[in-house]
């Protein structure tokens, strides 16, 4: 049986997140978002029975691409383009998501995006009235290349990761409206009333910026990928990137002596991470902890991977190669299970013989 109609429909934002949209509809139509998710035929289960189903936010069935459309009119291509599997075959994969969200950390294994969670831009929710942008529940959206601050992670009032839901985390509200410009994690029970375009942000350098628009194209396909001189596909690209962030984490803090031209900051926050990291079982392989960190490598690893020809690229990779021998951590196992193109294992195989995989020899 298909949903009734919805009295309010808002339409979706250009790269809105599923979740942002539900949340703004159900502050139009004065209701709990839970109860809007049911209206749309969406499947809720768990411990609680508001809890987001695995698929919530990260891929769209035909079924829930019926159901939405007969509950707002909004057509399925239009609801496709709010989920993470747009996404597919670039920063992470939809399958993988899925199975990590089974584990403990599901949103901090191999694929590197907060599924449940989000990171915001304060000055983006103030101008678009509480829209939420699917792009920063990656784990490299570090700055708002519009605005040029630093992304805010965690609401200073509660201490919880943004959207995560406070004590009652992966739960859609089903007790209260929950503004789309407050913070409005559960705490003992009660909405975190903190409005999060009110929180001071740092101001973002102008490197990250044009990082993060560099990496935001490819992942939104917007721009054909290069390692080397050689065309490749965006999930080859951003293999690569994953593979150099193993590798400046596996060589500091001695890496940061060798790299040209790393800011301050930047060593700072690797350094903040690194201990952050080595606290969670040495997880090498997972995103980046914070915008700051992702800040950080950004700043550092996108222009490493922009070389023009084989040469050059086998050139800036040499520190962060010939540190990780040195470190004897070149076998680490997250840079092991990589497969990372065949121009990008040549590069750094003219450093140490390593596999397409990036094994050790």
């Amino acid at each position: 049986m298909l949903p009734r109609r919805l009295a309010l429909v808002t339409a979706p934002r250009a790269d809105e997140a599923f979740a942002s949209w539900v949340d703004r509809m159900a502050r139009a139509n004065r209701c709990p978002s839970a109860e809007v998710a049911d209206l749309l035929g969406l499947r809720l289960r768990g411990v609680y029975a508001k809890a987001r189903p695995p698929v919530f936010g990260v891929q769209c069935d035909e079924a829930v691409r019926q159901t939405v459309y007969a509950a707002t009119g909004v057509p399925g291509g239009t609801v496709d383009r709010m989920h993470l599997s747009v996404f597919e075959g670039g920063p992470l994969s939809v399958a993988a998501v899925l199975s990590a969200d089974k584990a403990h950390w599901p949103s901090a294994t191999r694929e590197w995006v907060e599924v449940y969670g989000s990171r915001a831009c304060p000055c983006c929710l103030l101008a678009s009235g509480g829209v939420w942008q699917l792009w920063w529940k990656l784990s490299c959206a570090a700055v708002c290349p519009k605005h040029r601050v630093t992304l805010l992670d965690r609401c200073p009032a509660c201490g919880w990761v943004l959207r995560w839901g406070g004590d009652r985390p992966r739960v859609m509200p089903a007790q209260w409206v929950r503004s789309p410009t407050c913070c409005a994690n559960s705490v003992h029970g009660k909405p975190c009333s903190q409005w999060l375009p009110a929180i001071r942000v740092g101001q973002a350098d102008k490197r990250t910026v044009a990082a993060q628009r560099r990496w935001l194209d490819t992942a939104y396909s917007r721009a054909c990928p290069s390692l080397g001189g050689v065309n490749v596909s965006a999930g080859e690209w951003f293999a690569a990137f994953r593979a150099c962030v193993i590798l400046l984490r596996l060589g500091l803090p001695q890496i940061l002596k060798r790299l040209p031209n790393v800011p301050d900051w930047c060593g700072r926050a690797l350094l903040d991470e690194r201990i952050e990291r080595d606290v969670y079982r040495n997880q090498f392989g997972w995103g980046p902890a914070s915008a700051g960190a992702a800040a950080a490598f950004l700043t550092v690893v996108t222009p490493l991977l922009a070389a023009a020809d084989m040469r050059k690229l086998t050139r800036r990779l040499a520190p962060l190669v010939r540190t990780a021998v040195e470190e004897g951590c070149l076998t680490a196992r997250p840079l092991a299970r990589l497969s990372v193109p065949e121009v990008f294992a040549e590069a750094v195989a003219a450093q140490v013989p390593v596999g397409r995989s990036a094994r050790s020899a």
